[in-house]
């Protein structure tokens, strides 16, 4: 009778929303890198021609270090962040590629791989696994 009542406790408490400094850290996890990529891509654009040779460097190291530090890293790292935002900004012809759009979404992305899956996902695998073997047992061409 005892086991009963902690199942009862869990059904009567009632999930609450996230606190809203919470959903900005789970926000900026989300979708810092892609964000940050976005704009060192707009810091390019704005460096197009021949004005990237002179302020390519500065403005795109400024956004590169200052986008570092918003994402969490290191000194050391937002260093070497402003330095490749540099020469990316400086660099002629990358205005309409957005390189550094892509290389946050696929640092998201390779981060992304060690969060565990949720519960839901997990239960349903094994069905899932199980249908497809009984499908290749009733299928002679596989």
């Amino acid at each position: 009778m005892s086991e009963a009542m902690p199942e009862q406790v869990e059904e009567q408490q009632q999930v609450e929303p996230p606190q809203p400094a919470v959903l900005t850290r789970r926000l900026n996890r989300a979708f810092g890198p892609i964000v940050a990529g976005m704009v060192i891509d707009v810091v390019d654009f704005a460096t197009f021609g021949p004005i990237g040779f002179i302020l390519g460097l500065p403005v795109g190291g400024f956004a590169g270090y200052w986008m570092g530090r918003c994402l969490g890293l290191s000194r050391r790292s937002s260093f070497f962040c402003a330095l490749a935002a540099g020469v990316y900004c400086t660099l002629p012809f990358t205005e309409l590629i957005p390189l550094a759009t892509l290389v946050g979404a696929y640092v998201r992305f390779r981060e992304s791989g060690g969060e565990a899956l949720p519960e839901a996902t997990d239960s349903a695998e094994p069905e899932a696994a199980a249908e497809s073997d009984a499908t290749a047992d009733n299928n002679p061409m596989l």
